[in-house]
Formats: C-alpha cells, sequence, structure tokens
C-alpha cells in the first residue's frame, strides 16, 4: 500500500513540474536560443505571436501597483482580474514586477507577470495610454504601455541579456 502512495506522489509531482510554465521573458529568451535568430551583429527579429503561440490585436503593460479598476477601464475588459473588489485591489503587489495582458476580439488570450530576467523588454518605448480608475474610494490617473504590433527587435546586451523593443 506504501508503496502505491509512494508512486502516485511521484507521478503526480513529475506531471506538475512538467506541466508547469515558464514565464513571458523565459519563453523569448528559449525562441531566441532555440532558433538562433541572431545575426552575426547579435541583433534579430522575432513575431511574438509565434514564440508565444498566440495570436493577439494589442499586448498592454501595466507597472505594480497599478489599480485594477483602471486596468478593467484601459482595456476594456470590465471583468478581468480575480479579485472580489476591483476598487481596492492592485494589479500587482511585488514592485519588481509588470503584468503583461495580450487582447483578441476584446477577450484576454495571454497575461503573464513580468520579471526582468535576461530579457529586458523596452516597454516604455511602447505607445504611452492613461486611463482612470478609482481605488480606495480615490478617483485617479491610471497609465500603462499599449503596443500593436507583432514583430519585435531583438539586441544581444552585454552578458547574455536580450534588448527586446
Amino acid at each position: 500500500m506504501n508503496k502505491l502512495i509512494l508512486i502516485y506522489i511521484l507521478v503526480i509531482g513529475t506531471i506538475l513540474l512538467c506541466g508547469c510554465t515558464c514565464h513571458f521573458p523565459e519563453k523569448v529568451e528559449r525562441y531566441i536560443s532555440k532558433h538562433n535568430i541572431l545575426n552575426d551583429q547579435g541583433k534579430g527579429e522575432l513575431d511574438l505571436r509565434e514564440v508565444l503561440d498566440i495570436d493577439y490585436d494589442t499586448m498592454y503593460v501595466f507597472c505594480s501597483f497599478t489599480p485594477l479598476n483602471g486596468v478593467q477601464n484601459i482595456i476594456g475588459i470590465k471583468d478581468y482580474g480575480d479579485s472580489e473588489d476591483p476598487y481596492t485591489a492592485l494589479i500587482a503587489s511585488d514592485s519588481g514586477m509588470c503584468r503583461i495582458i495580450f487582447i483578441k476580439n476584446n477577450s484576454v488570450v495571454y497575461e503573464d507577470d513580468y520579471y526582468k530576467y535576461r530579457l529586458s523588454l523596452q516597454f516604455e518605448t511602447f505607445r504611452k495610454i492613461k486611463g482612470n480608475g478609482i481605488f480606495d474610494g480615490q478617483s485617479i490617473s491610471v497609465y500603462g504601455y499599449i503596443s500593436t504590433k507583432h514583430h519585435f527587435t531583438v539586441s544581444r546586451g552585454s552578458d547574455d541579456e536580450y534588448i527586446m523593443k
């Protein structure tokens, strides 16, 4: 009986480990390495739809501590997020994190937390978008970044880091 339980736990553990998805920057980094897209000068192009295996219209990036209600207003999806009260929730709680949201036909098709790994996404070069939100009963301005393009330039930085614009 104990052997069956041990085998069951090992199988479940293996499934969980193999089934874990990696984050956005890791997917881009793996794609760059696997497809060897950088030329002799350390520059290349990639189609983010191919990298992430999704089709999207618009990519949004929101810095941490952005009120969830403001994000909902900017992306136009009122039920986005898993908070019971979007008027008191933030998009993220870690100051070193951003949230990336991909939209297709007014639906979220992919979202992920973005921490800088070896990939530096230069989202500050995207168009800045402003909206309004309510947080803790106060009306506030909310900002994010938006991109409707699918093709990005990647270049090698120092120490095996990549810069994506």
